[in-house]
């Protein structure tokens, strides 16, 4: 049948030491593969590295550029407050600059209320 594993048609280790080999030379790809993920140069995955970058070298370096990100976002977030506080010092001298105007527009209405008083024409006269 299809699915059956005879003893013959086994390919895992035959001894012990067989085993150790095939485990340690995955120990191996997974290393080589974390130093070239990490960028160390002349990394290559498959070769034996002799001092290869352990996983907490490169935690290390990912929490650096983290940092430098984070750095980096609140040099941001500081330029765009300064933006801000001097824009909301333009609206402040516009709105300072506005209220005259707005006491005048008030006065000028009250003018015009009372020129259309003046000028309304009589009613109930004896007409022609």
């Amino acid at each position: 049948m299809m699915g059956d594993v005879s003893e013959s048609g086994a390919t895992g280790p035959q001894n012990p030491a067989d085993l150790a080999g095939q485990l340690r030379a995955a120990a191996e790809r997974v290393m080589a593969g974390w130093t070239a993920a990490a960028g160390v140069p002349g990394s290559r995955p498959g070769q034996a590295l002799v001092n290869p970058a352990m996983p907490a070298t490169m935690t290390a370096r990912q929490m650096e550029a983290l940092l430098d990100d984070l750095a980096a976002r609140r040099a941001q977030v500081q330029a765009l407050s300064a933006q801000l506080r001097a824009f909301d010092e333009q609206l402040a001298t516009l709105e300072t600059n506005l209220r005259p105007f707005l006491e005048w527009t008030r006065t000028w209405a009250g003018v015009e209320g009372a020129m259309a008083d003046f000028w309304r024409p009589l009613t109930g006269g004896s007409g022609t």
